[in-house]
C-alpha cells in the first residue's frame, strides 16, 4: 500500500510572430525542486510566516532540470523586452491553481532567441538569480526559436492530488 500526496504541473506555451500568428504550442510538463518543496514544507508544517505574496514566470534557455536547481543554477533566456518577469496571477479550484484567466507574455526583441521552457519563482528580477525556483520544464517538442516581435503566451497550471493506491 502507498501513501502520499502529489504536487505538480504542466506549463502550456504558445508562439506567435509579430503579426500574431501562431507559429507554434508545446507543452512542458513540470519538476517541482527540493528548494520549492521545502519552502511548502515550511508554510504548511513548521509554522513559518515567511511566504511569497506574488509568484513570478520566466523562460528558460538550455539547461537540465534536476531536483537541486535553483534559480542561481538555472539558464535563463535573456533575450525578452519585458522589463520584469510577469506576475503569476492564478485562480484556484479546489487541489488547482492555473493563470488561465491571466495568461503571462513575454515579447522577444532579438533574432534566433533559444528557448527550451519556462519556470515559476518568487522574484519578478528579469535574469535574476536569487529568490525560490518553485518548478521549471523544458519543452516536451525541445528547443524553439523566437525572432524579434514574437510573443509567448505562457500559462501554468499546478495541481496537488493525493497519490494514495494500494
Amino acid at each position: 500500500m502507498k501513501s502520499g500526496a502529489k504536487l505538480g504541473g504542466v506549463f502550456f506555451v504558445e508562439g506567435y510572430d509579430k503579426h500574431g500568428q501562431k507559429k507554434w504550442d508545446d507543452k512542458a510538463p513540470n519538476k517541482v525542486v527540493n528548494v520549492g518543496l521545502q519552502h511548502i514544507l515550511d508554510r504548511v508544517f513548521t509554522g513559518s510566516t515567511v511566504g511569497v505574496a506574488t509568484w513570478y514566470m520566466g523562460l528558460l534557455a538550455s539547461t537540465a532540470i534536476t531536483s537541486t536547481k535553483t534559480m542561481g543554477t538555472i539558464s535563463q533566456a535573456t533575450e525578452c523586452s519585458n522589463a520584469t518577469r510577469p506576475a503569476y496571477v492564478e485562480a484556484r479550484t479546489n487541489q488547482t491553481l492555473s493563470n488561465s484567466g491571466n495568461k503571462s507574455t513575454f515579447t522577444i526583441n532579438k533574432d534566433a532567441t533559444t528557448v527550451e521552457g519556462a519556470f515559476l519563482a518568487s522574484s519578478n528580477d528579469m535574469n535574476g538569480t536569487g529568490g525560490i525556483l518553485m518548478s521549471a520544464a523544458l519543452f516536451a517538442g525541445g528547443t524553439k526559436v523566437g525572432d524579434s516581435g514574437d510573443k509567448l503566451i505562457v500559462t501554468y497550471t499546478f495541481v496537488a492530488s493525493d497519490d494514495t493506491s494500494s
